[in-house]
């Protein structure tokens, strides 16, 4: 089936996060100048919604801050890279989570194109279960958390899941991708706890690449890598990128040299507001 290029993969539009719940009459009148409009939300997804509002507060927002995402809007295209930018609270990372379902937004949507048919209606976050969403919109952290056990217990883990029951695990996948980082079948065997920062951050990394997301956000993977594991995860992401055009990435980076020159798009964020860089 064709697809178009110029037709967003992602698409969110209007995005408003508040720091804490906004109650009645104080909720902002926004960009239009109209009062915010009620959704009425997927049932799963408003349960999950509440039970993330329960914890919003914990999820490291700050409790003096109102608005952390402020009216954003934007399109990831298939095939490319965005790159966004912007100082440390400025909602960058507040903007990621919101994106891959794993936090709540006040108001705004979020659609994700469907090329299940030419004439399917994109699904929007809204009307989508979590377990759906994020198996194809996926973050990938700054900070890799691994199990107990080996690097190979840790790459096995997701298909013990109820939402990955259905694939299978590769690894004729892995053994290649490995190849392709200057490692051997061995690696495999090492025990999580015993590798460095920067061999966690890639075992992270393909562990989330084995599981084909169709849109991947990145949260500073190689901010604490050394250069030589930096270049090597660089690398690796731009080669799963490739693979299938049907694929997009969201980069935060402080380090705009290592990535701006394979970036189609710069975004930069300034307390919650999204702009497109020059």
């Amino acid at each position: 089936m064709r697809i178009d290029p110029d037709r967003p993969l992602l698409e969110f539009n209007n995005l408003w996060v508040h720091g804490r719940p906004v109650v009645g009459s104080d909720n902002p009148k926004h960009s239009s100048g109209e009062q915010t409009k009620i959704f009425v939300p997927h049932k799963l997804y408003q349960r999950w919604l509440n039970k993330r509002q329960k914890n919003a507060l914990s999820d490291g927002l700050s409790p003096h801050s109102r608005i952390l995402i402020n009216g954003a809007s934007g399109k990831l295209l298939s095939g490319q890279i965005t790159v966004l930018t912007g100082a440390s609270g400025s909602g960058k990372s507040v903007l990621l989570r919101v994106l891959a379902g794993l936090l709540p937004m006040s108001t705004g949507d979020i659609h994700l194109r469907s090329d299940a048919t030419p004439h399917q209606r994109d699904e929007s976050i809204h009307a989508t279960s979590p377990i759906t969403w994020r198996k194809q919109v996926a973050l990938l952290a700054q900070q890799p958390q691994l199990l107990e056990g080996n690097v190979l217990d840790n790459l096995k883990m997701p298909y013990a899941l109820d939402a990955h029951q259905t694939q299978s695990f590769d690894i004729n996948w892995h053994l290649t991708q490995l190849a392709s980082l200057n490692k051997n079948a061995d690696f495999l065997q090492q025990e999580a706890n015993h590798l460095s920062g920067g061999e966690r951050q890639l075992v992270n990394t393909l562990r989330l690449l084995q599981l084909n997301p169709r849109v991947l956000l990145l949260d500073e993977p190689t901010a604490a890598l050394d250069i030589d594991t930096s270049a090597q995860l660089v690398s690796l992401l731009m080669r799963w990128l490739q693979a299938n055009r049907q694929r997009s990435l969201l980069w935060v980076t402080h380090d705009t040299k290592e990535i701006m020159s394979l970036a189609s798009r710069h975004w930069h964020m300034q307390a919650g507001v999204l702009t497109e860089a020059l």
